[in-house]
């Protein structure tokens, strides 16, 4: 029997509104993480032909320069865009269950809207976007290391 060749793509794109407060927390290690939920809306046609909104509760997971950038630069209601792929992981939950969980690890966050210098408030596109995503090629870089 041949090889089946299967092209590997795991990428999800989830955009919505930040759906729970945010606590920044680190492993053992040291390093950063936040677990957040996005609730992302959806129309449909009901029966009756009448619109309707269904919203999806999408557990995500932000690591090392997206998490302390949560940190800094959003909360609860925060509209963001979520750019990353599907892990699926198993645990025993307090009560000896055996419990499986898909999420979103983060590998880039876009937020959607601006922050006004003076008091955080939403402002208009003459305003610089928050910084939202780190280098592409997954290196973690400091003002050390850019040569100017």
């Amino acid at each position: 029997m041949a090889d089946l060749r299967l092209p590997r793509f795991n990428k999800v794109f989830v955009s919505g509104r930040i759906g729970n407060d945010l606590e920044l927390k680190f492993t053992p290690k040291g390093t950063p993480v936040m677990r957040f939920v996005v609730a992302s809306d959806r129309g449909y046609k009901d029966d009756s032909g009448e619109w309707q909104t269904a919203t999806s509760w999408i557990d995500c997971v932000a690591w090392t320069f997206n998490a302390e950038q949560l940190e800094k630069n959003a909360r609860k209601g925060t509209a963001v865009l979520v750019e990353g792929r599907l892990e699926s992981r198993t645990y025993t939950d307090q009560n000896g269950q055996n419990r499986k969980i898909t999420e979103v690890q983060a590998d880039f966050i876009h937020f959607l809207e601006w922050k006004d210098r003076q008091d955080g408030s939403a402002a208009g596109s003459e305003d610089i976007p928050l910084p939202s995503e780190e280098p592409r090629n997954g290196a973690q870089t400091t003002n050390d290391d850019v040569p100017f």
